[in-house]
């Protein structure tokens, strides 16, 4: 039943009762009907809170990694960390090391962090590793203001473990008795040695949170307020500050952690509602005076007695009305919260009452329009990391592309004997083997520029009408020496033998070719590869088949995933940058089909493809012709199985 219709209900029983006994029992029913009505609207602005609290909490987790990574960068950019240990600085009792950054000197120097607040709006902390402590050298928290350089984190603390582990630190994290979401990362020298930490967080209480916090009010007298399982009060209209361990009242709130309580502080009765929230130690209380829930009662019962039976029938209609027009502004700003709970940061609410309610719609549309602008920061940062793996990419290809040029002028010199004192054979292999890992070089950064231009939006297929099964066939038949030399068979099967459609003939060689050396690499010597090609009428499906080793069931979700590798004992022995199969699988998607495995332990796997049959007007091209360059066929050959070593 919903609220609605008990809240209708508590009042016909109320206003009957009234009518009939004209009494005491009366009274005494009307104020519990109301008692109930405080208590779950209390309830519910608990719950409420409860909710912008979390989705705070999960908003600043996921801010804080990002953050703390390009305050990283930052200090990167400084220069080379480094312990002087001979320019000591004194703090207090205590004798620092100098901790330079490049040549500026991070101790009691707090221009990097107050850099920090300026760009990020975070408290910012860096930490010299000394007596097994983490040691505060500089800091931008200020606590009765000032600054508690040379304050640290022993070594029973988790952040410390967790940082000497060479481990990055995430979590709630309680600095000189206030709460932050924090995050920690170690700060390693030259050799890797490491000697410190930089630390970055945000405040779980800021004003903001307080003054919305503040702001609601139940009745004349109710209102909000929080304290953590020591009794001690952050948020309060009148006491905060103080502590209320010593009442029995907080006794039963710290271990029961949620419900409804009646209680007694200094002389004056109450009734709340509370909710703990685990992450940052808040138990939030919403309480109202018994005198002020009383009130309605007894003006109630002075009212019912000069009711008469006339105006019963509009008395009802009146409490359906009040009914509808209360729940109607909870229920829509629950809605508005579950819309925002599923991701939607575009809604706002309505709702602008005056009572507490309208109150509690503003900050919820606050809230919001804070958390989009969180997320619109962490999209702007996934964008910047987007282009630096552009970038590097850029930057590499341009040396590898040197270091093979190089390689061939050398397989030229070997081949006209020009170095006579050089052993040929000994040389080529060498030649060799810097050819092929610059292959392996080329592979990666190709496949890391084709991942970025796929994610942003920049690779466009070059659709033509070909004859897929001939596709197909040349690729397959120009690995056949290759297959051979690694002691496998390769055999290519068709059931159909033309069928003409729209494809990138490039990025179904590069999807063959990739399944194909994965094949090989997964496969032991005398094993066999089959690739097979099948007419589905309106679809082709394409079957790549081998006996090899194969991949368990429960890691056949995962291969397809960016960077993910099996398991060691199947790439052992192999390389591999796990991001192959990855563009395999977006490359197929751009043509508008799909890839799925099937694969038994120690029986082999077979990966298969289907592609839609269509086809592209005004082509121009060679419909059933497939050229491919030998030597360009070869060079793709090499580069795709650069990783496969014996």
């Amino acid at each position: 039943m919903s609220i609605k219709s008990k809240l209708i209900i508590s009042y016909i029983i109320l206003i009957v009762f009234s009518i009939s006994c004209l009494g005491f029992f009366i009274a005494d029913k009307s104020r519990d009907a109301i008692f109930n009505e405080v208590t779950e609207k209390s309830q519910r602005i608990s719950e409420l809170i409860l909710n912008m609290v979390s989705v705070r909490n999960d908003l600043l987790s996921e801010k804080i990694r990002t953050d703390l990574h390009c305050a990283e960068q930052k200090l990167d950019n400084l220069g080379s960390i480094k312990i002087d240990a001979v320019n000591s600085v004194k703090v207090e009792d205590h004798s620092l090391p100098s901790l330079y950054a490049g040549s500026t000197n991070l101790t009691v120097n707090n221009d990097f962090v107050d850099n920090i607040e300026e760009s990020l709006e975070a408290i910012a902390s860096i930490f010299l590793l000394m007596d097994q402590k983490l040691v505060r050298v500089t800091t931008n928290l200020t606590v009765n203001n000032t600054r508690p350089i040379g304050s640290y984190i022993d070594n029973k603390s988790p952040i410390y473990k967790t940082i000497i582990k060479d481990q990055h630190y995430y979590g709630n994290s309680l600095v000189l008795g206030e709460w932050f979401v924090a995050g920690y990362k170690p700060l390693k020298d030259v050799d890797g040695r490491i000697i410190g930490a930089i630390a970055l967080g945000y405040k779980a209480l800021n004003n903001h949170l307080e003054k919305t916090i503040n702001d609601v009010k139940i009745g004349e007298t109710g209102y909000v307020y929080v304290m953590n399982s020591s009794g001690d009060v952050f948020v309060h209209p009148h006491i905060k500050g103080d502590n209320l361990g010593n009442y029995d009242f907080f006794k039963r709130i710290a271990a029961q952690k949620n419900g409804i309580i009646e209680y007694e502080l200094e002389g004056v009765k109450k009734l709340a509602a509370y909710r703990y929230f685990e992450p940052w130690d808040w138990h939030i209380v919403t309480t109202a005076n018994y005198d002020d829930l009383e009130a309605p009662s007894t003006s109630l019962l002075s009212t019912i007695i000069i009711i008469t039976l006339i105006i019963l029938l509009l008395s009802i209609i009146l409490a359906i009305f009040l009914t509808h027009t209360f729940v109607m502004p909870i229920n829509k700003l629950k809605g508005y919260m579950e819309i925002a709970g599923k991701g939607d940061l575009t809604i706002q609410s309505d709702i602008n009452t005056k009572d507490e309610i309208g109150v509690l719609s503003n900050s919820f549309n606050s809230m919001i329009k804070e958390n989009k602008r969180l997320l619109e920061e962490t999209i702007k940062y996934d964008s910047l990391k987007t282009e630096f793996f552009s970038n590097i990419s850029h930057e590499l290809k341009t040396p590898i592309n040197i270091i093979f040029s190089t390689t061939q002028l050398f397989s030229l010199y070997t081949d006209k004997d020009i170095e006579a004192s050089i052993d040929p054979l000994k040389f080529k292999k060498h030649v060799n083997t810097i050819k092929q890992n610059c292959y392996r070089l080329l592979r990666l950064v190709n496949n890391l520029i084709d991942i970025t231009k796929i994610d942003s939006g920049f690779m466009l297929l070059d659709l033509k009408n070909h004859n897929i099964v001939e596709v197909i066939e040349n690729i397959t038949m120009s690995t056949t020496e290759y297959i051979k030399s690694k002691s496998r068979t390769i055999i290519f099967d068709t059931d159909i033998e033309e069928k003409i459609m729209a494809l990138d003939a490039e990025k179904i060689e590069r999807i063959i070719l990739n399944l194909i050396s994965n094949g090989v690499k997964f496969t032991r010597p005398g094993d066999k590869i089959e690739v097979n090609v099948y007419d589905k009428g309106d679809n082709i499906q394409i079957s790549v088949k081998d006996t090899g080793i194969g991949i368990p069931g429960d890691k056949l979700d995962m291969i397809f995933e960016r960077f993910k590798q099996v398991d060691p004992l199947l790439s052992r022995r192999h390389e591999g940058s796990g991001i192959g199969l990855s563009l395999v699988k977006s490359l197929v998607e751009m043509h508008k089909g799909t890839i799925h495995v099937n694969s038994k332990c120690n029986k082999g796997t077979e990966f298969v493809i289907e592609l839609p049959v269509r086809l592209i007007d005004n082509d121009n091209s060679e419909e059933h012709k497939n050229n491919i360059n030998h030597h360009a066929n070869v060079e793709k050959i090499e580069v795709e199985f650069s990783d496969i070593y014996e």
